[in-house]
């Protein structure tokens, strides 16, 4: 019984995502500065995000196509560069 209970916990553990961002979303950051008024964005299930703080995480982190976990709160602000919903970041992670 001891050795099965150590098995599952191995097991659970090795097949649980690496991230710290509870509950995340995995996406890429991608730069659109060649385009008016955009800067960094993430992509993610389709869609395409505008993060207002990303500046308050890790800054190696910006690199085109990096890919990370992040989760988010909406954000009611509005956008120049338009390519997306606008956000509040709660959490990023390097993926």
């Amino acid at each position: 019984m001891k050795w099965f209970f150590v098995f599952s916990l191995v097991l659970l553990v090795g097949c649980s995502k690496s991230t710290s961002c509870q509950n995340a979303l995995q996406g890429r950051i991608k730069n659109l500065s060649g385009l008016d008024g955009c800067g960094w964005v993430i992509e993610a299930n389709g869609k395409t995000f505008e993060p207002l703080n990303l500046n308050d995480f890790d800054s190696t982190l910006k690199k085109n196509n990096q890919k990370i976990y992040f989760t988010y709160q909406s954000s009611p602000a509005g956008s120049i560069c338009m390519v997306g919903e606008t956000i509040q970041l709660t959490c990023l992670t390097k993926r």
